[in-house]
């Protein structure tokens, strides 16, 4: 067990330094496209992938996810995943290249035929590499995922920065995703050291089927939830208005999509290996435990920095995101709780009963988003942030006892940090307040060392968090060894 927690440790080192170098590349990239690129291009494309996202989840059909989770599985078993995630995605990529047509009618622009169509050929990749990523993980090789992560994210950002210096409008941002989706199937398939066999009917794969139609549920449901308020907002107050949202939207996801999510390749295929019980709910509180200092740090530090923040990053002309972005990135903190309880449901096999408790909570979710429509994107957003503290607080109190963990442990572990950082935020409200009107540098100058000096209080003056912050140093430290 001292080698897999090694393992898990330097497994999160890798994925956390290589997800630092990603956020620092999407980061730029942002900062570069949003000032060659226009709002309507933004919303353009969101219009699409708010719809033919969905094909993503289709395309894995939850199979990488039943690979990994499985404590044996032969060769001839993956082989049979892998064309069957091929099939799948051939069929999806069909079934997105001629919905461009009533896409296009739905929201009443001619121009996302083509871009829909384009776009199209990335569900296929995705599919086929799935099962590739599912090798890798749960091989444990996550210093090579690492490298292919950062790799195809440098090369397709660079890609469409380029594009967009030529002129290319909308279309620099479907080179991105078409371009990144190819390479990551590349350097994939090389880290995973596999390559799959021709299928045979001697290797039954039902058991991963069912896993994976549970997962896909899960995911769909999740999807529909995360990406309504686009749908909505496209259709009832424009591109203009989705642009707009979207931006925020993007920067609000960056913490969840280069920190949160990357951890699940870590942390799943480790949970999956523990079978004593006491041992995986300590593993759990730890996961806890780092999850809501680090990143949910990030998303108190972005709530006090929205401004700035949004200024830098966008430009001025970017001005209505800075609301928006700040009431996204209050519900980011209960999203990145509720990760933890995603990785239980998939390495537990729980995937029935996670499907249960999210057609519940999503459902609350969207019914807000809806509720909030008529305030326009601030209304949705709002909608989505109180959705997702209920989401939490079902998984937490309802779910986790019934999945045989304690939810006492997670509470505490989630608790101080959250209450830290909600008093860091309230006594840096007034210099927020102050500066608000500034330069955004001098803003970042003075909300910056509050929030330090808030901290450093803190640290010192309460045993507790002294002790949380060395069980995260400690998690650390066996990350470099």
């Amino acid at each position: 067990m001292t080698s897999l927690a090694g393992a898990a440790a330097r497994g999160a080192a890798h994925t956390l330094l290589a997800q630092f170098l990603r956020f620092a590349i999407q980061f730029g990239a942002l900062m570069i496209l949003a000032r060659l690129l226009t709002p309507a291009d933004y919303g353009t494309v969101a219009l699409v992938t708010a719809i033919t996202g969905l094909a993503l989840l289709l395309a894995d059909f939850g199979l990488s996810s039943a690979a990994i989770q499985a404590r044996e599985i032969t060769h001839q078993q993956k082989s049979n995943l892998f064309w069957l995630n091929t099939v799948v995605g051939v069929l999806v990529s069909i079934v997105v290249f001629f919905a461009a047509y009533p896409i296009s009618w739905f929201y009443g622009r001619p121009e996302l035929v083509q871009v829909a169509q384009a776009l199209s050929v990335v569900f296929l990749l995705y599919a086929v590499t799935a099962q590739f990523r599912a090798e890798a993980s749960k091989a444990l090789r996550f210093k090579a995922m690492a490298i292919a992560d950062v790799s195809a994210q440098l090369l397709s950002f660079a890609a469409a920065i380029v594009a967009a210096i030529f002129g290319a409008t909308y279309w620099a941002l479907v080179l991105q995703q078409v371009l990144s989706a190819f390479l990551l199937l590349i350097f994939l398939w090389v880290a995973s050291r596999w390559t799959p066999t021709w299928p045979s009917r001697n290797s039954s794969i039902r058991s991963f089927i069912s896993f994976g139609v549970n997962n896909l549920g899960v995911q769909l449901v999740t999807y529909a939830s995360n990406n309504i308020d686009s749908v909505l907002i496209g259709r009832f107050w424009g591109v203009e208005q989705l642009g707009l949202y979207s931006r925020a939207y993007q920067l609000y996801r960056l913490p969840l999509q280069q920190l949160a999510a990357p951890m699940t390749r870590v942390a799943f295929p480790v949970l999956s290996k523990i079978e004593d019980d006491a041992t995986f709910q300590r593993y759990v509180r730890q996961a806890q435990l780092l999850q809501t200092y680090v990143i949910g740090g990030v998303f108190f530090a972005a709530t006090a920095l929205c401004s700035p923040l949004v200024e830098i990053v966008l430009g001025p002309e970017w001005d209505e995101t800075k609301s928006l972005f700040a009431i996204l990135a209050i519900g980011g903190v209960f999203q990145t709780l509720g990760y933890v309880y995603y990785w239980v449901f998939l390495s537990k096999a729980l995937t029935g009963m996670q499907l249960r408790y999210t057609l519940l909570s999503r459902s609350l979710m969207i019914a807000l988003m809806f509720a909030g429509v008529p305030w326009g994107a601030i209304g949705v957003a709002i909608g989505m942030t109180i959705g997702l503290l209920l989401n939490w607080a079902i998984l937490t109190f309802r779910a986790m006892p019934r999945a045989g963990l304690a939810p006492r442990p997670m509470v505490v572990a989630a608790a101080r940090p959250v209450a830290l950082y909600t008093v860091m935020l309230l006594i840096t409200a007034p210099v927020i307040c102050l500066t608000w009107d500034l330069a955004p540098w001098w803003q970042v100058l003075a909300i910056l060392p509050t929030m330090s000096a808030v901290l450093l209080v803190a640290y010192l003056t309460v045993p507790a968090i002294r002790v949380d912050v060395a069980d995260v140093l400690r998690m650390a430290k066996r990350g470099r060894r």
